[in-house]
């Protein structure tokens, strides 16, 4: 793959991922890879996986959450795969307690990516 072929592909999923956290929701494999046409993405890809990981390293060298965070399973345990966690601990992430750590994230993403919410106190 050339490399801006890998790049395009690279800011759609990043784009497909914080479309979903604007709108403070989690997203899925398959939704993210029907979002890309830089490439043919197969959701539960070795590309998809390189391509998560990527951006992950990218939210993470920017200083922002794991913004991959969001994207899980759709069905099953609606968490993310083996390799969200590995990345984390690659990227130098210390934690006991996976979901908890993963939780964190996610509330994180919703802080940072979110629309703001609506108040809803009377006046």
């Amino acid at each position: 793959m050339a490399d801006d072929q890998w790049q395009a592909a690279k800011d759609e999923v990043r784009a497909a991922i914080l479309e979903a956290a604007y709108e403070r929701r989690m997203t899925w494999y398959g939704e993210i890879a029907g979002q890309v046409t830089a490439v043919q993405l197969d959701p539960y890809s070795a590309l998809m996986n390189y391509l998560l990981g990527a951006v992950f390293e990218d939210e993470y060298a920017a200083g922002r959450p794991a913004l991959t965070s969001i994207v899980t399973h759709k069905y099953g345990d609606k968490e993310p795969g083996a390799g969200f966690y590995d990345m984390a601990r690659s990227l130098g992430y210390r934690f006991d307690e996976p979901y908890v750590f993963w939780a964190q994230q996610v509330q994180d993403v919703f802080k940072l990516h979110g629309r703001a919410r609506q108040s809803r106190r009377g006046s």
